[in-house]
């Protein structure tokens, strides 16, 4: 109980503590009502959502009505709040999005009415309009649009639908009136019948006449087809015969020209054909020397080709271990360029440095000099000091002898007050015995300083001293005895008293006196002090000849050369660095170029490979050349005179081809025209018989026909009458039919969703409180254990089980009221709770379970407990099922879920809050409570365990400023 009365008092009497302790108890309140009321009904507010339409649709005309789903989406769309819709052009659109203005883009397309109007094609189109999101700028946002665009969707579906349907409406209706008008013309044909009847009568007789006439005529246009068929053979070969003939003629005059001009040609080319000839001849032989002198350059060419494939694989393996070196050397001199700044801003800051440095040692030199004076007067005034020490030690004797004359005094006051008889009195002894008591305590303090030379309080006792006597004096004196037997004893033992105290007070006198006359300075340790300033001083001299030296090179100059040589260094490095990356640049573009020399040089080697495998044929084939261009020559020289006399009598022959060409041209025409008139004549002929033929059949069928066309005439007759009558009552039916605009609607959207709610959740402000509520008091009992010294102890010495005690009476008051207010608060704050009282517990029961468990953890492992609790803290955000279903989260979480203390208070804040999880506040209420059980049954060993390794009291969280500090770079410690 005293530790939990501490533990309290702590807390009262520290403002601070006090302060947080109470601030604390309201942050899970705050926590909440902050987070929720953010996100209080963000689906209600969708109407602020910036969502841009593009309507770029045409109208079109279907079924004779214009057609403009485009602007009849938008006139809808603009009474529509349930999205903020923003109708802007495309440009305008692509902008917003870009720079975050509109969440989702709507493009509805030129070609939407036009493919709405392909209903009833061979091939519909698809009516398809797009959208297009942001989903970096919001994701929330963007499934709001998507759930707009999709219900948009449906719309634009069911007016389609709607208009298809009232176009199918109209088209019954037309067909309907059509049949009504087909029942009054079916009762026309009716009438029509009796007089087709009629003239098929008069029909039937001529056609029997004609069949007569064309059965006599079929017989008799049989044997002319016979005669001109000879006729037209005979003409037929006469024109055959003289084709040949004048295409012999024709050809023959062809072949003369051809001939003609083929000599006079090759007349007048041979003298240069003959010169060609020679020069070839010439040009073969000097082609003979060459080729060899080629084939012998190949070999050559070849032998080096193969020196240089060789060296370029070298070549390329080299360049390659050069670039990647050249980049290593690039790199480290860009990492030395970057850090030039900061070794020339070193430089500086240590030049200025070193000159108030080399300044302040000068200072502290003359310092040090002033320093050694004192000290040798302070070593004079030290030597007096040992005679001073022997008058102390009197002092010590006589103080002995005080200290004896008390011990008298106190045995004969006891034997003063244990030896009267009954009947008798004695009084001041217990006055007297008292005094004497005050003397010697005081004794013995005066005696410890004067062992320990401390003057102050030499002087001090040894006045109470002097007082403390001569009241025991007094008190002695005032001893007296009633009658008795023994007063005697009592006179004897006061006398003794009283020559104790006259003996004390003589010495006290002399003691004072002599106190009187010693001055003893406070010496304690001024030896030890002395000699170390000495040896101070002494370093001070031997810095300050070292910093500012009177020959030689002083710290401020070699610092400013340091400085000078740095900044040289850094801008040596920045040149190297620009050199280096123009290397490594080059040396980059030459590495990618040896693959393509590597590959050049192979092909080169092939190719001379092949022109030296080839060289003795080369060789071989210039020898015929040569040969073969001689020959050549010597012929060509006999062509030429057998030439020159075919072209003389090339005229004579011309002449002759020209006669037969024009005679056998007008007989071929007079062919020609014979042949052709019978041609026709003879193709009209089986027309005509075919036509004679054809008439008589179709007579002879008309006439065996004619019975069934008046028999056909009768059921028409008869069918027109049911016509009439199945028309007129199909068109009574489709005008009954009742096709409102109600019917059309009930063609595009023919079903209604009927939602029902077995519980009710107001808004998501409400549906996410479970959630929010259990993390703000997980985080009060963190916040509560970082804030709060939770390993301190109010009263030493105290038992474990008291230091238990009172850390829980602190953690369960504080999770109480941080369970009270949490709740109490927030329906305040406009959180509709149907069951209050289930709430109350539920948090009441979670906050004490989170700050036992919070507790455990920080008692036990200090400041990496505390990390454990936030990483508990973070299992439990994904773990708990808050937010999503647990049937569409991670397997892992699935695991952990059941044993995560947050996922039953979720459970029961959800029952209490909007109900429809019955059951669950009880089941939440003891699995919290034996998670808070759990967490005290862990905190008492653990505080035992702390108590045995005398761990009691201390705490990491009492370091946390040493552990920020810097650490010193050259030591590896915390400065």
């Amino acid at each position: 109980m005293n530790m939990i009365k501490g533990e309290w008092n702590y807390i009262r009497h520290n403002r601070l503590i006090l302060i947080s302790v109470l601030a604390i108890m309201f942050i899970p309140f705050l926590y909440s009502i902050f987070f929720l009321k953010s996100v209080w009904d963000p689906y209600g507010e969708t109407g602020e959502l910036p969502v841009a339409v593009v309507n770029q649709d045409k109208p079109v005309t279907y079924q004779g009505q214009k057609l403009n789903v485009g602007d009849q989406t938008i006139t809808n769309l603009k009474k529509n709040k349930q999205l903020g819709w923003k109708f802007v052009s495309a440009k305008t659109a692509a902008d917003g999005l870009k720079h975050h203005k509109y969440y989702t883009v709507i493009t509805i397309p030129k070609n939407f009415s036009a493919n709405a109007a392909t209903a009833l094609n061979k091939n519909p189109k698809k009516m398809t309009f797009t959208y297009k999101t942001n989903g970096s700028a919001n994701y929330i946002a963007q499934v709001m649009s998507e759930v707009g665009s999709s219900k948009l969707d449906s719309e634009i579906r069911a007016k389609v639908t709607k208009a298809y349907a009232q176009a199918t409406f109209k088209q019954i209706y037309a067909v309907g009136q059509g049949m009504d008008k087909a029942a009054k013309g079916s009762a026309k044909l009716k009438d029509g019948t009796v007089t087709l009847t009629d003239g098929l009568n008069t029909y039937t007789t001529g056609v029997h006449t004609l069949n007569n006439g064309l059965q006599q005529m079929k017989t008799s246009v049989k044997p002319l087809a016979t005669g001109i068929q000879k006729l037209s053979t005979g003409s037929q070969t006469l024109q055959s015969g003289l084709a040949k003939y004048t295409s012999g003629v024709g050809q023959y005059a062809n072949g003369v020209n051809q001939y003609t001009g083929g000599v006079s040609k090759l007349s007048a080319g041979m003298p240069q054909l003959t010169a060609g000839t020679s020069k070839l001849a010439g040009g073969a032989s000097s082609l003979k020397s060459g080729t060899y002198k080629y084939v012998d350059g190949v070999y050559t060419l070849n032998s080096g080709v193969k020196t240089l494939g060789k060296g370029s694989t070298s070549l390329a393996s080299g360049v390659t271990k050069l670039a990647d070196g050249s980049k290593s050397l690039n790199s480290g001199l860009s990492t030395l360029s970057g850090k030039s700044s900061d070794l020339n801003s070193g430089a500086k800051t240590l030049s200025e440095q070193a000159t108030t440095l080399s300044s302040n040692v000068a200072k502290l030199g003359a310092a040090a000099d002033e320093v050694s004076a004192e000290l040798a007067g302070l070593s004079t005034t030290l030597s007096g000091v040992g005679d001073i020490t022997s008058q102390l030690n009197t002092l010590e004797t006589g103080l002995d002898q005080f200290g004896k004359g008390i011990s008298a005094i106190e045995g004969a006051a006891n034997d003063i007050k244990n030896n009267p008889t009954s009947g008798s009195s004695v009084t001041g002894v217990s006055e007297a015995q008292s005094a004497a008591d005050k003397a010697a305590t005081t004794a013995a303090a005066l005696q410890q300083a004067v062992t320990y030379n401390d003057t102050s309080k030499i002087k001090t006792l040894s006045d109470e001293l002097v007082s403390e006597t001569a009241a025991t004096k007094t008190a002695t004196g005032n001893i007296s005895g009633g009658a008795g037997g023994s007063s005697s004893a009592i006179v004897k033992d006061t006398t003794i008293i009283l020559t104790a105290t006259s003996q004390m007070t003589a010495g006290l006198k002399q003691i004072n006196d002599g106190l009187g006359s010693i001055k003893i300075p406070d010496t304690t340790g001024l030896g030890d002090k002395v000699a170390s300033l000495q040896a101070f001083a002494t370093g001070v001299h031997d810095l300050n000849a070292a910093v500012n030296p009177a020959n030689g090179t002083s710290l401020t100059d070699g610092v400013n050369q340091l400085t000078s040589g740095v900044t040289q260094y850094t801008s040596g490095v920045d040149q190297a660095f620009a050199g280096s990356t123009t290397l490594n640049k080059g040396l980059s573009t030459l590495n990618s170029q040896v693959p393509t020399l590597t590959n050049g040089v192979a092909q080169i080697m092939n190719g001379t490979a092949k022109l030296a495998k080839n060289g003795a044929s080369l060789k071989s084939g210039s020898n015929q050349v040569s040969a073969g261009a001689t020959q050549l020559n010597g012929g060509l020289q006999t062509a030429a005179a057998g030439v020159n006399k075919l072209n003389a009598n090339t005229g004579k022959l011309t002449a002759a081809g020209n006669k037969l060409t024009s005679s056998s041209a007008q007989l071929m025409n007079g062919s020609g025209q014979l042949t052709s008139g019978l041609n026709t004549l003879n193709s009209k002929v089986p027309t005509l018989t075919s036509g004679v033929n054809q008439l008589a059949d179709g007579s002879g069928k008309l006439d065996g026909n004619s019975n069934k066309l008046m028999q056909g005439t009768k059921k028409l007759s008869d069918g027109s009458g049911t016509l009439a009558k199945s028309l007129k009552s199909g068109a009574d039916q489709i005008q009954a039919q009742p096709l409102s605009s109600k019917t059309a609607d009930m063609f595009a959207a023919p079903t209604n969703l009927k939602h029902e709610s077995y519980s009710y959740v107001p808004n998501y402000g409400h549906a996410l409180a479970p959630y929010v509520l259990s993390v703000a008091l997980y985080v009060g009992a963190l916040v509560f254990n970082f804030a709060f010294p939770i390993r301190k102890v109010s009263r030493e010495g105290g038992t474990a089980t008291g230091w238990f005690l009172s850390k829980v009476s602190i953690g369960a008051v504080e999770g109480l009221a941080m369970g009270l207010i949490e709740p109490a608060l927030m329906m305040l704050g406009g959180l509709s709770v149907d069951h209050p009282g289930q709430m109350i517990l539920i948090s009441v029961f979670f906050a004490e379970a989170s700050m036992f468990i919070v507790m455990f953890l920080s008692m036990l492992l200090d400041n990496p407990g505390r990390f454990i609790a936030m990483v508990l803290l973070m299992l439990q955000l994904g773990g708990s099922g808050g937010t999503f279903p647990m049937e569409v989260t991670n397997h892992f979480y699935n695991v952990v879920h059941p044993f995560l203390p947050m996922t039953y208070s979720i459970l029961g804040f959800r029952q209490a809050i909007t109900s429809g999880m019955s059951g669950m506040v009880g089941q939440a209420l003891w699995v919290l409570a034996l998670f808070t059980i759990l967490g005290l049954a862990l905190l008492w060993p653990t505080m035992v365990w702390l108590q045995k390794k005398h761990l009691m009291g201390i705490s990491q969280l009492d370091d946390n400023q040493k552990l920020q500090a810097v650490e010193d770079p050259n030591t590896n410690a915390h400065s």
